[in-house]
This record gives structure tokens, C-alpha cells and sequence, in this order.
């Protein structure tokens, strides 16, 4: 098991350009073209295949586009007659420009902990949408939305066997597509299916990966992830590594926030993995989607109901109470913010962005697909893995998207067509277990120390940085008497708190900083 420093990352190492008009000309920084991600060929529509974002500066104009799904993350501002674009929120934040919070972007994300649509939490700081062209010359910007909708494939099917049939060899097409070049590769692996089938579907294509990793989870957990990983890489004789939780829960969600740019949350446990991979290897296959175009991973009977009578007011209600920070929020929050970022705002604001998906053929996979998959779980591939050149995500090849997005609900909710496919497709694997949902979570012997040292760093940051003792956003009082609490405690529990009052208190922070940049 490898112990893994964080240091080696920085979100300050990506790129960025800024270009700004003033008295008839335009003075530029940063670098004026780039080319970020992978693009493929598509024969069938306009949009490249892949994941990608790229800007160009002629001289007289910034043209900037991105892939179909809007996964590559690409933050911009324009104020003022100046624009400023980066895939780090940090290189945007320092444009001169008002760092006003973004209250209803916000109400929802200290909700979910993802945000939606092209919020951030800064009002003048976007995330460019889906398939879009940005075009921006002489302090004006011009922005083309691509469309959201899946095309129909163009041979649908009509029973679940045509569907397994059909989902085989669309995956294995996307396979192809994605081949790696001959030199080191790497798939991390997990106890789940979405790995698994990227695996097989290389082994079976002649392709064996130079490397697999599997890492470590903080207590309280059963580690299954590891266990079953074991058993992959030994019936498969892979070379395999296991890495080790982040040694210091508190430093990595300082680094979750960076890496994740303010917009990102629960991450903590990928870091050690991208900071062991930076500069070994160059190709990562990552399982992105999978669960949710296959499965329809986070849909069940009452959010079916609920999309079923329309009643996107109550569904979003329920989608914002199912982390139930509601009483952390209020008891926490200074009065005058909880007002400002009240749960009516956060409802309005998730239920508008609902009725936008209630015509899909799957509402609620559409739902999640474009805002918790593209918005948050995306930021693990291609902000935190950030380093690794080419990162493939074949559940997004845009004829498996397709397909699996307009499949009838009956075959794709649920792990039923997943597990069969991946069955008739590799029988030789078909005794290889699963992860075990139902074992009990372990604490571990050190469970009550590894928190203890995080409520003990948390109180070291205040005392570091005295400023966050008169936050105007939380009641540092009421977050030190936690920590205190925590700490006189014989046993330390898990610091569910941390996370969200160090994400308030590092946002204050890069506002504060940003202001007096601009």
C-alpha cells in the first residue's frame, strides 16, 4: 500500500488567456491557442467525437469550442471589455471584474455539491455550455449553444437481447476507437462494473494495460473496491498498485478545492491516485457515465413517481433534502447569508432547471447525466487527473450515448443490461465477483486518530489565518466550537462539517483575493 504526498498538483499549472479592449486595440496575455483533451472522428454529426476544449486568437478574434456534453471544464468571465478564459477558476478570478457570489448557484450546490447548468459561485464566472462556439472580438462576446438532445440510433431495438447485442458492440466499437497508441497505459479498476467492462473489452482487443491502480478509502468503509480489485488483477495477472488513502483528510480537501475549482465536492479520495500517476503515464481509461447512461445510477420509485406526475417543485425539494445539511446550513451560516441563500431560492432554481428534462426519454438520467455527471462527477477525469494527457471516457462515444440514452426504461434502469452484457461478452470472467454493498462499514483501528488529526489541522488553519475568525459568509464560532468538541471527545468521529465550512471559508477567501487583483 503506497503512501502518496498531494503536493505534486496545482491547479495554477493550467493554462489560460486573457484579452482586453481599450482605446480601439486589444492587449492580450496568457497563451493564444491551445488544445486540451482528445477529439475523435464523427461521421455523423458536425461535433467531433471525444472530450475536448480549444481556444484560438488571431489577432482580432477568440474563437472558443468544446466537446458535445460540455465535460472538459472551461471557466470564462467577460466584463467590461475584457475576457478572460482557463479550465482553472483561479486564472479567471483574476480579471478585474466584481467577484460577487452566485446566491442561487450557490443555494443549490451547498445542496447537492455539485452545481448545475453553467453556474459557478462567482455571478461573472460561467462554465461553457454543451457544445458550444464562443466567439469573442472587440469587447463583445457571442455565444452559440449547442443542442442537448440524443439523435435516435439509427436501427433501434425491440427486445432486451437485441439491446445486450447492440450495447456490446457499440462499446466494443468505442473501444476501437479509443485504442491506445502501444505505449503505457493505465485503468483504474474498482469493484463496480464500469471499469470492469473497459478492462475486458481491452484484454479482448489485444491490449493489456502497463498499469492498474485501485485506492484505499477513508473509514468508515469495507474497502471492497480493494478487495475485488485484488481478485481482477490476479485472475488477469495485471500489474497492479494499491495506493493509500490521503494521509491528511484536512490537506486533501484543501486540494479538492483547488483541483475541483470551488465547484466540486467529495473527491478527497481520488488525489493520492492522480498525484502517483502524474508523469507515469500519459492514456487513462476512466468509467465516466457508465453507471448512469447504463443503469440509471441515483433513479428510483418515488423520483420516478414524481417525474411521472410532473411535479418537478417536489422533486426538487427531495433532490436538495437527500444530503440533509438543511441544519447545518441554517445553524452555520451567518443570518443575513442563509436568508440570501435560502432553500425556496434553491428550489426554484433546481425545479426550472428540472422542467428543462422533463421531455427526455429518461428525465431523471437526463437530469443527472447533464448537471451531477457533467457538472461535478466530471471533474475527477479532467481537472484532478488533469495531468494525464489523454484521458478516455468510452461510455461518452457518441453512438454508445446514444444508444443507451433513448433505450427503453425497462432494459436500462437498474444493473440488469450492464451485467448481461458484460456476461455474454467476456463468459470467461462471468464467476468474477462484484463489490458487496451489504458488508457492514469497518472503522478501522485508526478511524478515531485520522479524524482526530483533521479537527486538529482545521484548528491550526484558523489560527494561521486569523481573517477566518471574522468570515461575513459562516459563524467561525460556532465551527471552532465543533472542532473543539471533536477534539476533547475520547473518539474522534467521522468530521462531516469540515468539508463544507473549509469550501465557505477558501470561496471567501479567492473573493477576497480576486477583489483586490481586479
Amino acid at each position: 500500500m503506497q503512501n502518496i504526498a498531494l503536493d505534486t498538483l496545482s491547479a495554477r499549472e493550467r493554462p489560460w488567456f486573457a484579452a482586453r479592449y481599450h482605446g480601439g486595440g486589444v492587449h492580450t496575455e496568457g497563451i493564444p491557442s491551445c488544445q486540451l483533451g482528445h477529439q475523435l472522428e464523427n461521421r455523423t454529426g458536425p461535433t467531433p467525437d471525444g472530450i475536448f476544449v480549444e481556444w484560438h486568437w488571431d489577432g482580432t478574434t477568440l474563437t472558443v469550442r468544446n466537446d458535445r456534453y460540455g465535460i472538459y471544464p472551461l471557466f470564462y468571465a467577460c466584463h467590461g471589455g475584457e475576457i478572460r478564459i482557463s479550465p482553472s477558476i483561479l486564472h479567471v478570478l483574476e480579471g478585474p471584474f466584481p467577484k460577487t457570489l452566485n446566491e442561487p448557484g450557490l443555494a443549490v450546490f451547498l445542496r447537492l455539491g455539485f452545481f448545475i447548468r453553467e453556474d459557478t459561485p462567482f455571478e461573472h464566472v460561467h462554465v461553457l455550455p454543451p457544445g458550444s462556439q464562443l466567439r469573442w472580438q472587440n469587447g463583445k462576446l457571442h455565444l452559440h449553444r449547442g443542442p442537448r438532445d440524443a439523435p435516435m440510433p439509427t436501427h433501434p431495438v425491440g427486445s432486451f437481447d437485441e439491446a445486450v447485442e447492440a450495447y456490446a458492440a457499440l462499446f466494443r466499437q468505442a473501444i476501437k476507437r479509443r485504442a491506445p497508441d502501444g505505449s503505457g497505459f493505465t485503468v483504474p479498476i474498482s469493484g463496480g462494473r464500469d471499469s470492469r467492462h473497459i478492462l475486458f473489452e481491452l484484454l479482448q482487443q489485444g491490449h493489456k494495460p502497463d498499469l492498474t491502480v485501485t485506492v484505499r478509502s477513508r473509514p468508515p468503509s469495507p474497502n471492497e473496491d480493494i478487495r475485488i480489485a485484488r481478485i481482477l488483477a490476479d485472475t488477469l495477472e495485471l500489474r497492479h498498485v494499491e495506493i493509500d488513502r490521503p494521509a491528511s483528510y484536512f490537506q486533501a480537501n484543501l486540494k479538492d478545492i483547488e483541483l475541483t475549482h470551488f465547484c466540486g465536492s467529495g473527491h478527497t479520495w481520488l488525489l493520492p491516485v492522480a498525484a502517483y500517476l502524474k508523469g507515469k503515464t500519459h492514456t487513462l481509461y476512466d468509467g465516466l457515465a457508465g453507471s448512469v447512461i447504463s443503469g440509471g445510477f441515483q433513479v428510483n420509485e418515488k423520483k420516478l413517481a414524481l417525474v411521472e406526475a410532473g411535479n418537478t417543485r417536489d422533486l426538487a425539494t427531495h433532490l436538495l433534502r437527500e444530503n440533509a445539511i438543511e441544519p447545518f446550513l441554517h445553524s452555520t451560516l451567518r443570518p443575513q447569508m442563509a436568508r440570501r441563500m435560502r432553500e425556496g431560492l434553491a428550489i426554484e432554481r433546481l425545479a426550472e432547471e428540472l422542467e428543462g428534462h422533463m421531455e427526455a426519454r429518461h428525465p431523471l438520467v437526463s437530469y443527472i447525466f447533464w448537471n451531477r455527471t457533467r457538472r461535478g462527477i466530471s471533474l475527477i477525469p479532467y481537472s484532478i487527473m488533469g495531468d494525464v494527457e489523454h484521458v478516455f471516457c468510452p461510455y461518452l462515444d457518441h453512438d454508445v450515448f446514444n444508444f443507451l440514452m433513448n433505450l427503453d426504461a425497462s432494459y436500462s434502469l437498474g444493473n440488469a443490461l450492464h451485467d448481461e452484457t458484460i456476461r455474454r461478452s467476456y463468459p470467461e470472467y462471468a464467476h468474477l465477483p462484484y463489490e458487496n454493498k451489504d458488508i457492514p462499514r469497518d472503522k478501522g483501528q485508526d478511524y478515531s486518530a485520522y479524524y482526530r488529526r483533521s479537527v486538529r489541522e482545521f484548528l491550526g488553519h484558523f489560527l494561521r489565518h486569523p481573517e477566518t475568525l471574522r468570515s461575513g459568509l459562516i459563524r467561525s464560532e460556532r465551527v471552532w466550537l465543533m472542532l473543539m468538541r471533536d477534539l476533547l471527545k475520547p473518539h474522534c468521529e467521522q468530521t462531516w462539517y469540515l468539508q463544507p465550512s473549509l469550501f465557505i471559508l477558501e470561496l471567501e477567501r479567492a473573493a477576497r483575493q480576486g477583489r483586490s487583483s481586479g
